[in-house]
């Protein structure tokens, strides 16, 4: 009966430690990813073209903040910098995509980071590598690259 007993405990011991390990084996959570995503337009006929501009993401790292020239606008008669910045950010690697809040545009890099610490009017997006996500009337995303870090 004690054989019993003990073969009984190494099976149930051994049905654990496998479980736990098949467990950590298929989970990326702790993985980082570098996610690049680039910027379209489209043309006439219904094409995207690269424009060329690219946003390279980290798929932890919260309020990660990115500046480009934006044109003559209200504040600011030549072209300039507005300040953007990402947080909530999540990446599923099975889909290939990203989800974050986007924050901004704000004037300098002191205010994007006060914007995008305290979480205030952001806007929420999901860009895939399998579609286009419209970000402004003739601007589309897409995933070009996942690097795994």
């Amino acid at each position: 009966m004690l054989k019993n007993v003990t073969i009984y405990i190494i099976v149930f011991f051994f049905g654990i430690i496998s479980c736990k390990k098949d467990d950590t084996t298929n989970s990326t959570s702790n993985t980082t990813y570098s996610i690049t995503i680039g910027a379209f337009t489209m043309d006439g006929s219904g094409n995207y073209v690269a424009t060329g501009n690219e946003l390279i993401f980290d798929s932890h790292q919260e309020c990660q903040t990115w500046s480009r020239t934006a044109p003559a606008d209200a504040h600011s008669t030549t072209t300039h910098l507005h300040f953007n910045a990402a947080a909530n950010v999540s990446f599923d690697y099975n889909t290939t995509t990203f989800n974050y809040t986007e924050y901004g545009p704000e004037l300098d890099q002191a205010a994007i980071e006060t914007t995008c610490e305290a979480g205030v009017n952001g806007v929420d997006k999901s860009v895939n590598n399998a579609s286009y996500y419209q970000d402004k009337p003739n601007v589309y995303l897409k995933i070009t690259s996942v690097v795994e870090n």
